[in-house]
């Protein structure tokens, strides 16, 4: 399968990427926290948590529908991964981050 790299998805696979506790362990800025204020903004929080991405998560309604949710990294790059593409690649990491400053 072509795989069509970009910067969220490449973010959400390896953990590395504009992410709040990302930035946050590289003291960039001053709180690892999400906006929606649930807690650390990290990978699985935005996969399965994070109540502003709560309308883009189409991810979650169709895996649902064949697999309990929430699923594992594996299965997403695996059996969903043209579901796990379309939702990465639809957030906008930049607008779910806190104040660049630190």
């Amino acid at each position: 399968m072509k795989i069509n790299l970009t910067k969220n998805f490449t973010a959400m696979v390896t953990g590395h990427g504009k992410t709040n506790s990302y930035l946050h362990r590289f003291k960039i800025i001053k709180t690892p926290t999400c906006l929606c204020g649930k807690s650390d903004q990290n990978i699985d929080h935005l996969l399965v948590d994070c109540q502003l991405l709560n309308q883009d998560r189409n991810l979650k309604k169709s895996i649902q529908r064949t697999n309990n949710w929430p699923t594992n990294k594996r299965e997403l790059m695996g059996k969903h991964i043209k579901v796990f593409m379309k939702f990465t690649n639809e957030i906008s990491l930049d607008e779910i981050n806190v104040e660049q400053n630190s």
